[in-house]
């Protein structure tokens, strides 16, 4: 027996998908293997530049007699070190919370690590800058 056609359709409970969803679980299931991706290749990049940044002390070498500002080298190694790993925990933390609200969250990684590669190169810079030639 067949219920009438005026009762409304069952209400899906929250978090299954409707049949509406099915047609965007693809590109759900895509976004999340991207950013996945994305987020694992963010730990070994900022792994490379924390270890790059500890070699940057280095630069001070040729700074013989007072010649250099160890004060703004000191300040871009600093940013260089401690910079990236803070966009970093801050990308991850909010990649996370849009995938949860089911957001596109692709972007963000690679945003993420656009900006910590420029903050890390201005670090660099500050240091060069730190430089008497």
């Amino acid at each position: 027996m067949q219920p009438p056609e005026s009762f409304p359709p069952p209400a899906v409970p929250y978090g299954l998908a409707s049949p509406q969803d099915s047609r965007s679980s693809g590109a759900r299931t895509a976004d999340l293997v991207v950013t996945i991706i994305l987020l694992i290749a963010g730990v070994f990049g900022f792994a490379i530049l924390a270890f790059v940044s500890l070699f940057l002390a280095m630069m001070s070498d040729g700074c013989m007699g007072g010649t250099c500002d160890t004060g703004l080298m000191s300040i871009g190694w600093l940013i260089a070190l401690i910079a990236p790993p803070i966009v970093f925990i801050a990308t991850v933390v909010w990649t996370i919370v849009r995938l949860v609200r089911r957001r596109i969250a692709w972007w963000l990684p690679l945003a993420g690590g656009i900006l910590a590669v420029l903050i890390w190169l201005g670090g660099v810079a500050l240091m060069d800058a730190g430089l008497t030639r």
